[in-house]
């Protein structure tokens, strides 16, 4: 029996911002005819909204300029917009008059890099003049198990010793465990938790203030991943509680409504800051030059990492998203996310087979991640989006040392896939199927969503019979039709 549901107060308040994301009543054409387009890969990255559009084209367009200059009216407007954006975003994350920010590349991969290079902590780098084989002078990071590759790999490839912290109950972060660790390298000058804010697989929340005061209590720093999470959560970098405060924090605005388009964020504290010279030096952070080689750089940290033109439109783009996050309401936004997640949960666990990943009763933000027996994820994925239109992602979601936790995979096994990713053979690379649950999705768009999953599980005998599994892309080719995208994509470069 199909469930039907009335539109609650909250679906219908977001319902005006689900009207103006871009794409929201888009359709295209796949193999098996024209699909509705129904978008639920946002934490993956976020989709473009009018009203910004309309901001950027009508507003900040006209007067566009170069910034650093104050003389004419296009400079002096984008300067202005830059510096005042900039604020913005600050504000946004609680940041203190010693906090700075930087803005760089296009997620929280750049902005962790560069506040590792600037620290001073990579190998080419080496401020600290670390002897590498005295052990007790070697910096020491923290990681959960539950991160995302983007801040676990950019810490093996600095001078610290890597710690991933185990498990605690039911596959959670236990902040006790961080604790007796910490006592394994109460030795150590600098200790650092990088830690994410909640799993980019599960949604599941980490407990990353007590994390910071666990740190703080025993002489270390905490840097908070938010990539997964910024969209929908209150970042506070100084909470009431001064040992719960945030070193530093980074994230992905990408990822928000209306985000496409925007840059990293990193916003960290002054002390910090360990480097003599700028990451990139150039133009806007050197003070004068002379032909006799003399130079000299900015002295303000923010001045001296923001060399050459900045990215102002992304920085603009930045602020007009958290703005619009505010305007949506952080409290809005949690309680959708648990109507949607509860009607989720309710309706994927009828399938037979079908396994949903991580603890059900923890927080977590409108994210969903399974597996169905005896059908491989990326057939789902395919016939979600072939046969009913439905965008989702599957793999490991760049979370490959979470997935031996989530599937137990014991290092036998993980041997087994790493020999075969390396000999690029992919058939033994585990996954699942993600789902994420926006707070401007209907509840007819998620029973639709269901619904599908129910109808491949129920008809996967005969429809997957029209695929093809490539063991070196891990996907499946339609042995029917051949498809277009190709093409079609090229068309969208015509001037």
């Amino acid at each position: 029996m199909e469930t039907t549901l009335k539109t609650s107060k909250l679906e219908q308040y977001f319902s005006p911002f689900r009207e103006n994301t871009i794409g929201a009543n888009h359709s295209f054409e796949s193999i098996y005819g024209t699909q509705n387009l129904l978008y639920a890969d946002w934490i993956a990255s976020g989709r473009l909204y009018f009203p910004i559009e309309d901001i950027m084209l009508r507003k900040i367009g006209p007067m566009i300029a170069n910034t650093h200059s104050f003389s004419s009216q296009t400079g002096k407007a984008s300067t202005y917009a830059y510096q005042y954006a900039r604020q913005l975003i600050k504000k946004h994350v609680n940041a203190s008059d010693t906090d700075c920010l930087v803005a760089t590349g296009t997620g929280m991969t750049a902005a962790l890099n560069k506040l590792q290079r600037i620290m001073g902590l990579r190998s080419e780098d080496n401020i600290y003049n670390v002897k590498l084989h005295f052990d007790d002078e070697r910096p020491v990071v923290f990681i959960t198990h539950m991160e995302h590759h983007s801040n676990q790999v950019p810490w093996y490839e600095t001078i610290a010793d890597v710690v991933v912290l185990p498990c605690g109950e039911n596959n959670l972060v236990d902040p006790k465990i961080l604790s007796e660790e910490l006592k394994k390298y109460a030795n150590r000058k600098l200790k650092i938790g990088s830690f994410t804010a909640c799993s980019n697989v599960t949604g599941i929340i980490t407990p990353y203030h007590e994390l910071a005061k666990i740190m703080h209590q025993n002489g270390g720093y905490c840097f908070v991943d938010f990539a997964a999470s910024a969209p929908y959560v209150k970042i506070d970098m100084h909470p009431e509680d001064p040992e719960q405060r945030l070193d530093a924090i980074f994230f992905s605005p990408h990822k928000f409504l209306g985000g496409p388009g925007t840059c990293g964020i990193l916003v960290f504290n002054e002390n910090l800051y360990k480097s003599n010279f700028p990451d990139n030096p150039g133009g806007g952070n050197v003070k004068c030059t002379n032909p006799w080689g003399e130079y000299h750089y900015s002295d303000a940290i923010e001045v001296k990492e923001d060399g050459g033109t900045p990215g102002f439109l992304q920085v603009m783009r930045t602020a007009l998203c958290l703005e619009l996050k505010d305007k949506m309401g952080i409290e809005n936004m949690k309680n959708r996310e648990k109507e949607l997640l509860n009607l989720c949960f309710s309706e994927l666990q009828k399938i037979k087979g079908l396994h949903l990943l991580g603890d059900l009763e923890t927080e977590r933000i409108g994210c969903v991640s399974f597996t169905i027996e005896n059908i491989h994820y990326n057939l789902i994925v395919r016939l979600l989006n072939d046969r009913f239109g439905i965008q989702v992602r599957g793999g490991w979601s760049c979370a490959s040392t979470y997935a031996h936790f989530l599937l137990d995979i014991n290092e036998e096994k993980s041997a087994k896939i790493t020999n075969g990713i390396l000999q690029k053979d992919l058939t033994e690379k585990p996954g699942w199927v993600r789902v994420s649950l926006h707070p401007t999705m209907t509840n007819e768009e998620l029973l639709f969503i269901c619904n599908a999953v129910k109808e491949i599980a129920s008809n996967i005998e005969n429809w997957k019979k029209e695929y093809q599994y490539s063991p070196s892309t891990n996907e499946f080719d339609n042995l029917v039709v051949t498809e277009t995208i190709e093409e079609d994509v090229k068309e969208w470069f015509s001037i």
